[in-house]
């Protein structure tokens, strides 16, 4: 006999004719000695944004002793009160620790939100462009589920296009998901935006799923509102973590918070919190070490992120000025997270995809971003930029840029 795979994985896709060639024009170049200037990841550790605290506490679990199963420990109990304690402090969100659910991440909590919510046929409708449609849905065929999106419009700053959000909702459809701040445009969606789409949930008793792990990386004053706070009876799941405003990516620390004032999820709520206690699963998974250290972590304050931001602005700042001297190029200027989305003239034209025009950079430049197209249709045309390298290498990313549009464009 032969063993064979679950058929729920059947469908799941192989990398892409586009990734293929990526992997392999990199290892070709490695092999060769070429260095490539990778901005892909939006790790603010590997471009030197620490948070020396973070190994502070965690050398104070070690001494401590708090090696044991996590739920021999008090360390999730506590974890959950930080965590609401944190929210009201720095969004001015109130949540029952009750209703915070820690996970490995925000990735793992995504992980955690589809096995309790969805079910073949289902549909999520996504406000894009937005990271959602790159990691989280990336096992969506094991569900046999679908995602329809809704776009974003790039001369309103990338604000959501709320009358066309109504049409995307079907009998299918069991919630609306946002990213906001936005990655990978930048947008801090506005109040009025956010209204528009607490009415349609409420219109049609949906839940909103909103992505707010950039929530405290804002600039120039800008606040990006907690969906949670303008939501009435509307039931949110706000989803965050640890990775950018603490600088801890590798620590896998998210929680999903539920904000569900007339229980109109309950159900939902409850099957989400036996899925995440699962043997192996979510909180079970959390090394008990790392939960005394986060556990510190947000009890503390969050100057080392504020830090960071600063020197975000100063970068972003650089890069709007610069884009504006390069010809064939524009970028709606970001007012949050650690990214922004320009624009490239050529692609469409020059380049019929934003693929193709991504292999020939690397080609020549030895250089290499995200394709718009990752985040959703209204992405074509765009790659993203990241705005955490410091200045230096900002200016050689898009020295090599300014090169290599001249050379195709002019």
């Amino acid at each position: 006999m032969v063993v064979k795979p679950s058929s729920r994985w059947k469908e799941i896709p192989e990398p892409t004719a586009f990734q293929r060639e990526i992997n392999s024009i990199k290892a070709t170049k490695r092999r060769a000695g070429v260095q490539i200037l990778d901005l892909t990841e939006g790790d603010p550790v590997i471009y030197g944004h620490v948070n020396q605290s973070l190994s502070n506490y965690l050398i104070e679990a070690a001494e401590g002793g708090w090696n044991m199963y996590p739920e021999q420990s008090p360390w999730r109990d506590e974890l959950r009160k930080a965590i609401s304690s944190f929210e009201k402090r720095y969004r001015n969100v109130e949540y029952d620790p009750n209703d915070i659910i820690i996970g490995p991440g925000v990735a793992g909590c995504f992980q955690i939100l589809h096995y309790s919510l969805l079910e073949p046929g289902d549909e999520i409708v996504v406000i894009e462009p937005a990271h959602y449609l790159t990691g989280p849905t990336s096992y969506w065929q094991y569900f046999k589920s679908k995602v329809i999106t809704s776009p974003c419009l790039e001369e309103e700053s990338w604000e959501p296009i709320v009358e066309e959000l109504r049409s995307k909702i079907s009998n299918k459809t069991k919630g609306i998901v946002i990213v906001n701040p936005n990655n990978p445009t930048g947008a801090v969606y506005s109040e009025k935006s956010l209204k528009g789409i607490v009415d349609i949930a409420g219109e049609y008793e949906l839940p909103i799923i909103s992505d707010e792990i950039y929530g405290l990386i804002t600039f120039d004053g800008i606040v990006a509102k907690p969906t949670a706070r303008i939501a009435g009876d509307v039931p949110v799941i706000s989803l965050s973590g640890m990775s950018k405003i603490f600088m801890g990516p590798g620590w896998r620390v998210g929680y999903i918070c539920f904000h569900d004032p007339e229980g109109k999820i309950t159900e939902l709520k409850s099957v989400t919190k036996r899925v995440a206690g699962l043997y192996g699963h979510g909180m079970t998974a959390m090394p008990t070490p790392i939960l005394y250290a986060a556990t510190r972590a947000f009890q503390d304050s969050i100057d080392a992120g504020i830090e960071m931001t600063k020197k975000l602005k100063i970068r972003r700042d650089y890069i709007m000025k610069r884009i504006q001297e390069i010809d064939g190029i524009t970028c709606v200027r970001p007012k949050g997270s650690l990214y922004c989305f320009p624009k490239v003239d050529g692609i469409g034209r020059i380049w019929k995809t934003d693929e193709e025009f991504m292999l020939e950079i690397l080609k020549e430049e030895n250089i290499i971003f995200n394709i718009g197209s990752a985040y959703g249709p209204s992405g074509f045309g765009h790659f993203r930029l990241l705005l955490l390298p410091d200045l230096k290498i900002l200016e050689d990313a898009l020295s090599r840029l300014e090169r290599f549009l001249k050379k195709h464009l002019y």
